[in-house]
């Protein structure tokens, strides 16, 4: 279960920075102007990493009933500390405000 754990924080840095770049990419070209997407923007940066995140942790094979419940604790703990650390320190305001 460690190998597993260290290889779920490997992806899951790519995979959070993937997700937190592909979201500012697209606001970027789409959204750019759009006061609904700057009101609610704890959807792509907050929701959509989490649930990427916890679905590359179940494909790991954490959150199964066999599975030890330390293993699935790490991988929370990890998840949340991923999506945290992703997080602009002005939240909503990160790089659309100025």
């Amino acid at each position: 279960m460690k190998e597993r754990l260290l290889g779920f924080i490997f992806c899951g840095v790519l995979l959070a920075f993937i997700v937190n770049l592909a979201a500012d990419k697209i606001h970027a070209r789409l959204f750019a102007e759009s006061l609904w997407f700057q009101a609610h923007w704890y959807i792509p940066f907050v929701i959509v990493p989490a649930a990427s995140l916890l679905a590359l942790a179940w494909s790991f094979g954490f959150f199964r009933s066999q599975g030890p419940r330390w293993a699935d604790a790490a991988a929370l703990l990890i998840t949340a500390l991923l999506v945290y650390l992703t997080l602009g320190a002005g939240y909503s305001c990160w790089h659309y405000c100025f």
